[in-house]
């Protein structure tokens, strides 16, 4: 269990059981995903996950932008004058 700690350190605790098995089998101790899984718990180790940061907007671009016609002044006269829309995400088509 303790080179199970060790491997999980040195890892910056992202190993989970295939790759801590395959750790185990590279330094001569026959290992399979279910035995690691075991000295895992045994060991109390639990696998660190990574978010990864996805990026949603893009405000540094040259492609035009549409002028504000309405200025925040949303009081309307007659039906069918103003329309309004949201575009969340703007995607550069390379």
């Amino acid at each position: 269990m303790a080179l199970v700690r060790k491997i999980h350190k040195d890892s910056h605790e992202t190993y989970g059981t295939r790759r801590i098995a395959a750790d185990l089998r590279a330094k001569g101790i026959p290992c399979g995903r279910t035995k690691a899984r075991t000295l895992m718990v045994l060991a109390e180790v639990k696998v660190r996950r990574w978010k990864k940061f996805k990026v949603t907007t893009q405000s540094k671009h040259d492609l035009p932008v549409a002028p504000n016609l309405l200025s925040r002044e949303f009081d309307v006269t007659e039906p069918d004058r103003v329309w309004v829309s949201d575009i969340s995400v703007l995607q550069q088509v390379a």
